[in-house]
């Protein structure tokens, strides 16, 4: 065979094998670089997913009890994680180029932290509160925790816990320089547990919830948040916006909240500033019964 064959077979081997090098080097840096970037911009977005749905969540629950809705079924529902099934796809699409999909665990608990509300002058009553949870498992993003507890939705991450909506306790001070104190002890009830990535919903129902026992007026109320875990910081931090808020409405006697009982509880007094005025209060408890359900992603 003449050399010039050889050597024009031998070039284009060379050619092939560089042009194979540069395919292998352009996709190791996408799966390096550009595949956790797509992960991440996926799971922020369904962070913001899951946050504007717990909010929602608190808004119709509140909506019920302010309604006196008892029975009506509320449905909510998001995808546990960014790796649910899809129909669409393209051509060019290789699962290795495409970001590992994140899951998520929803779980509803009766019990868990309670609200002592204790009526100077009168008989305390505790409520335990329940919870609604989703705590997320990202692959590319941190890690989140978003809770709803008695009106609250609070955020929990590496840096420790926020709250993102306040709970259901108004401060106001009347005409006649009294406080007005208004509480919704909101009561979950349920356990069940839903891990994966794919649609879930949650069911809600309001029950009948017995008339408060504690409506009446006294010198101070203290409310008290037994939360026997993390919580308590939360709550510390739920019962500083709401003194800030009391201070919105001309109230400015409250104290800061106060951990006690090796910081597992956290107390709020709501007192008046001079010693013969009263706190008028009223509390409308509201009971619900949750569900956790898998939703059908396809329909065949």
């Amino acid at each position: 065979m003449p050399s010039s064959a050889r050597d024009d077979g031998l070039s284009e081997v060379v050619g092939f094998v560089l042009l194979l090098a540069v395919i292998v080097v352009a996709l190791s840096l996408y799966q390096v670089y550009g595949v956790p970037a797509v992960g991440r911009e996926n799971e922020i977005a369904h962070m913001n997913q899951v946050k504007d749905r717990f909010v929602d969540y608190k808004i119709a629950l509140d909506s019920l009890w302010v309604n006196n809705r008892h029975g009506v079924l509320l449905s909510t529902a998001f995808d546990l994680g960014t790796g649910a099934p899809a129909t669409a796809g393209s051509a060019f699409s290789l699962p290795i180029l495409n970001p590992a999909g994140s899951g998520g665990t929803v779980s509803v608990k009766s019990g868990g932290a309670s609200l002592t509300i204790e009526p100077e002058g009168g008989s305390p009553v505790t409520i335990p509160l329940g919870n609604l949870t989703y705590r997320s498992s990202n692959n590319y993003w941190v890690d989140q925790t978003w809770t709803y507890q008695m009106g609250a939705v609070f955020l929990s991450q590496e840096g420790g816990t926020t709250v993102r909506v306040g709970p259901s306790i108004a401060v106001a001070k009347t005409r006649d320089d009294n406080i007005s104190l208004t509480v919704a002890p909101i009561r979950i009830e349920g356990s069940d547990m839903i891990a994966g990535s794919g649609p879930m919903r949650i069911e809600t129902r309001m029950r009948l919830s017995n008339t408060s026992s504690v409506d009446g007026v006294y010198d101070r109320v203290n409310l008290t948040i037994e939360a026997n875990d993390a919580d308590d910081v939360a709550w510390k931090r739920a019962f500083d916006e709401v003194r800030q808020r009391a201070k919105d409405e001309n109230v400015t006697s409250l104290p800061t909240p106060e951990l006690f009982d090796g910081n597992k509880s956290v107390r709020l007094t709501i007192k008046p500033e001079a010693d013969d005025k009263k706190v008028f209060l009223s509390v409308y408890p509201a009971n619900y019964t949750v569900t956790i359900h898998n939703a059908a992603s396809l329909v065949e």
